[in-house]
């Protein structure tokens, strides 16, 4: 028994050390979300730490509504045009500083375009999202601040996967059907299923809250998800650039067009235009336009919407192993978007 209690007492002052070492280095490695019964997660509200990608480590910070950018205000000062970004991990972009991104080098490109304007640019990118969270946003959120453009970052790569309740990997979100009519109606199950409810507990979120004070609690977490990004990028479906195979992949995508026209309608009914920019699928940067390149490009010359195709902009050196972006990526992207939206300011 004596010999148990020595080996506690020297465990507990080794974690006791390790803390006290992690934090005089200054290292910290949040959670970066929360649930949400709206979206099914979202970024936490004032978090700052690290976030390590490819060997690196990233300074992160979110604002006070929650979102990696620099803190905003609701109303839009005079003279300024603002455009709201709506999309994943490609705009979120945890893996490059936040100088780096495309949508912070944005206003800087469309200089040469504007004349007595601010350009300012407000970011809601939340890693893992697809185009249904999007909207929800949309309508919840990236409206109230008065953008004059509304910017959807879609994903080739898993936007109509993540449409799909059949296809999506993750059902912890909300998902819309097409009614009888063809319009998409929403489903909010997720919030009530007896999975999410346990998350939501208190009793979880408080344990969650807790080991987040913990650096060395961040530390483990940190070296066990490194170990299994590998795993999670291997294997990425091809089958996403190619026209639907079956009735999943034509419900998908029948989906994903009535929520971009949604978008579209609800943009103009409160004064904004709504434009698309495609990043194209890991495999096929440097290519031609794949299918949803050219599928998305004749739903927004039906619909009248801005669409901008990367896909002749960015090339496979661009990925990084992960399928996040280089830095290199972020340029290029911020410099083709500006291109194709200067004559929609």
């Amino acid at each position: 028994m004596r010999r148990l209690w020595i080996t506690a007492v020297a465990a507990a002052v080794a974690c006791i050390a390790l803390e006290v070492a992690l934090r005089v280095v200054g290292y910290a490695s949040p959670g970066w979300y929360r649930l949400d019964t709206q979206l099914g997660w979202t970024l936490q509200r004032h978090k700052k730490g690290w976030y390590f990608s490819e060997g690196t480590r990233i300074p992160v910070l979110t604002n006070a509504a929650g979102f990696r950018d620099r803190e905003q205000i609701l109303d839009k000062p005079d003279g300024v045009y603002r455009i709201a970004v709506l999309g994943d991990e490609y705009s979120e972009a945890m893996n490059v500083q936040i100088q780096r991104t495309w949508w912070w080098q944005l206003p800087r490109a469309l200089d040469a375009c504007v004349r007595g304007k601010t350009i300012e640019v407000l970011n809601f990118g939340v890693g893992g999202y697809g185009t249904a969270q999007e909207l929800v946003m949309l309508e919840t959120t990236a409206m109230r601040y008065q953008p004059d453009l509304v910017l959807v970052q879609f994903s080739s790569r898993d936007d109509v996967v993540d449409n799909s309740f059949a296809l999506a990997p993750r059902k912890d979100r909300p998902f819309y059907f097409l009614d009888a009519s063809g319009k998409p109606r929403i489903d909010e199950s997720f919030s009530s299923s007896p999975g999410f409810d346990r998350r939501m507990q208190t009793r979880y979120r408080l344990g969650a809250e807790l080991a987040d004070h913990s650096r060395a609690f961040q530390l483990a977490r940190q070296i066990a998800g490194s170990a299994l990004i590998g795993e999670a990028h291997a294997d990425i479906d091809a089958a996403a650039l190619r026209e639907p195979r079956d009735a999943l992949w034509q419900d998908a995508w029948r989906v994903t067009e009535a929520l971009l026209a949604k978008m579209n309608r609800y943009s103009r009914a409160n004064g904004a235009r709504l434009a698309v920019v495609n990043v194209p699928h890991p495999q096929q940067a440097g290519q031609a336009m794949a299918y949803p390149d050219q599928r998305l490009a004749a739903f927004a010359a039906r619909e009248g919407v801005p669409f901008v195709s990367l896909a002749s902009e960015l090339q496979s050196a661009h990925y990084l192993p992960s399928g996040q972006w280089s830095v290199e990526a972020h340029r290029a992207a911020a410099h083709a978007i500006a291109r194709s939206i200067c004559p929609l300011l």
